[in-house]
């Protein structure tokens, strides 16, 4: 039993789910950033990462799941 393989899917929407915390991620990084070098704040740039959010989300559901392995 050590040597059974986990069913890891590999159809696009769970590769694009996977990707939604580095984007984040890197978001708030950059929003950061901008806010730094920049004469807009942080606080008037966080709904550009709701805005992310929404793309990643709507960028899964329109992927097709041809090959997805379910739990």
């Amino acid at each position: 039993m050590a040597n059974e393989q986990k069913n890891v899917c590999g159809c696009a929407a769970c590769r694009i789910r996977g990707l939604m915390g580095p984007i984040v991620l890197i978001t708030i990084g950059v929003l950061f950033l901008v806010g730094q070098y920049s004469r807009y704040g942080f606080w008037e740039l966080w709904p550009i990462l709701l805005i992310v959010i929404g793309v990643v989300l709507v960028a899964q559901s329109l992927v097709p799941r041809g090959g997805h392995v379910g739990s």
